[in-house]
């Protein structure tokens, strides 16, 4: 009985004295740490809603400069139609590369539910 007490004193202080054990207390049984999961999960979530406004204010400034080159091409200003149709492809280029990065968030957003997912069903049994 007295050297068992002596051994969980040992062990107790053996885990406190360990570099990290306070961070151990954070996270689940699996070294993740869920709450730091999930605030990833919600900063791309506000990634993408960001993103997608973007894209609509892309969209609406595509159309408002295609009803200007057709107003130019019509008038007869052929270098303000060049200017114009140079301002649509660099919106049109901006536009592609806003919806792959859309793509790559919506990748990431189910891979991280999937993760944290798989981490809750874990840490149940």
């Amino acid at each position: 009985m007295r050297y068992s007490k002596w051994f969980v004193w040992l062990a107790l202080a053996a885990a406190v004295a360990l570099p990290g054990a306070s961070t151990l207390a954070a996270q689940d049984g699996y070294g993740r740490d869920v709450y730091r999961d999930r605030a990833d999960l919600r900063g791309d979530y506000r990634d993408l809603a960001h993103d997608y406004g973007n894209v609509n204010r892309l969209r609406a400034d595509i159309a408002r400069d295609q009803w200007r080159l057709n107003e130019a091409l019509r008038c007869g200003r052929n270098r303000e139609a060049a200017q114009i149709a140079r301002d649509i492809d660099r919106d049109r280029s901006r536009l592609g590369s806003q919806w792959r990065d859309i793509r790559r968030d919506q990748h990431d957003t189910y891979r991280d539910r999937r993760d944290l997912g798989r981490d809750y069903r874990n840490s149940w049994r």
